[in-house]
C-alpha cells in the first residue's frame, strides 16, 4: 500500500557568507533552504513550457546571491540564489570538512531523495523509509512557529516515487552508475564506507513525462520576472489527515490508498496554483561557471 509521507527538514534560510555580499560557499554547516532561480520547465496552464523558475529547495553547493529588495512577510525569501557549482568539486576527506548533500535534488533528468531519514546512525538500523513503494507521495517541508499554536508546515517539493536503486553505503561503488550526482551528493554523506552494511534507496521521483497514477514530482514555482511579482513564500499546509501543523523532525508516515494519495496530490497542486504558482518539474544540472550569474 503506498504512503503520504510529511516529511521536516530544517527551513531557515541560506545567506551569504560571511563577509560577502554576493556569494554562498558550497555548506558545511547544518541543512538550510534556498529560494533558487534557475533555468527550468514547469507545467503552466496545462502546457510545458521553458524559462527561468524561481522555487524554494535544497542546494548545498555554491550560490551567488542577491538580497531581496522589500520582503512582503516573514515568511518571504531574504535572499535569492542562483546555483553553481565549482570547477572542481571539493574533496571531504582530502580536505577535513563535511561537505553538505543535497537531499531532495531536484536537479538533472529526475528528482532524487537517497539518504535523510532512512538510518538511524546511533543504531545502525533502517527505517521505513527506506522501504517505500511506487506512487509514494512525499511532502518535504518545515515546520514554522514550532511548539506555538500558530505552528504550520510550509512545503517546498513534492516528490512522488517512480523507482529506485538499492545500494548499500558500505560498498565502495555504491550508486557508481549515476555520474556527476555521485560526486556532489552521494559522495558528501558517504566520503567514505560506513564499516557496517547499510542497504538505503535511491529514490528516482516521477516526471511530467511519466508519471505514477497520474502524479508527478515537482516544486511551487513561478516564472523569474525580477522582483517583486516572482518572490513568494513556501505554500502553507495546515489541518488535513495527512499533515500535523507541529510536527516535529520525525517524518508523518500514513498508509493511503491510490485514491486517496491521488486525491492529495491533486489538493496540493490545486493550493500551489491558488498561490499563484506552476508546477516546477525539470531543472537542469547547474553550470560550473559563476561569472555569469548575476541576480537582478
Amino acid at each position: 500500500m503506498p504512503q503520504i509521507i510529511q516529511f521536516t527538514h530544517p527551513g531557515a534560510e541560506h545567506l551569504p557568507d560571511k563577509g560577502a555580499t554576493n556569494w554562498k560557499s558550497w555548506n558545511i554547516g547544518n541543512h538550510k533552504r534556498k529560494f533558487l532561480v534557475t533555468k527550468g520547465k514547469c507545467v503552466e496552464n496545462g502546457s510545458l513550457r521553458s524559462g527561468e523558475l524561481a522555487f524554494w529547495g535544497e542546494w548545498e553547493p555554491p550560490s551567488m546571491v542577491g538580497n531581496v529588495q522589500e520582503a512582503e512577510s516573514p515568511y518571504h525569501p531574504k535572499w535569492i540564489h542562483r546555483p553553481y557549482l565549482p570547477e572542481v568539486i571539493p574533496d571531504p576527506i582530502q580536505d577535513g570538512v563535511t561537505y553538505q548533500n543535497t537531499d531532495p535534488f531536484v536537479f538533472g533528468d529526475a528528482f532524487r531523495y537517497f539518504v535523510c531519514k532512512q538510518f538511524r546512525v546511533n543504531q545502525k538500523v533502517v527505517t521505513a523509509l527506506s522501504r517505500l513503494e511506487k506512487g509514494a507521495l512525499i511532502l518535504f517541508g518545515s515546520t514554522v512557529h514550532q511548539n506555538t499554536p500558530d505552528a504550520f508546515f510550509q512545503l517546498d517539493t513534492v516528490f512522488v516515487v517512480s523507482d529506485y536503486v538499492p545500494y548499500d553505503a558500505d560498498d565502495p561503488d555504491a550508486l557508481s552508475g549515476q555520474g556527476l550526482y555521485r560526486d556532489i551528493v552521494y559522495k558528501m554523506a558517504f566520503p567514505t564506507r560506513t564499516g557496517f552494511p547499510l542497504h538505503l534507496r535511491m529514490y528516482r521521483g516521477a516526471t511530467y513525462e511519466d508519471p505514477v497514477n497520474g502524479m508527478y514530482s515537482f516544486t511551487p514555482c513561478r516564472r523569474w520576472e525580477g522582483q517583486p511579482d516572482s518572490v513568494f513564500p513556501r505554500l502553507p499546509l495546515k489541518d488535513t489527515q495527512y499533515i500535523t501543523n507541529n510536527l516535529n523532525s520525525g517524518p508523518k508516515i500514513s498508509e493511503a490508498s491510490e485514491e486517496e494519495v491521488l486525491s492529495m496530490w491533486k489538493k496540493i497542486r490545486g493550493l500551489s496554483r491558488e498561490a499563484g504558482c506552476a508546477e516546477g518539474v525539470h531543472f537542469p544540472m547547474p553550470a560550473t561557471e559563476s561569472d555569469s550569474l548575476e541576480i537582478t
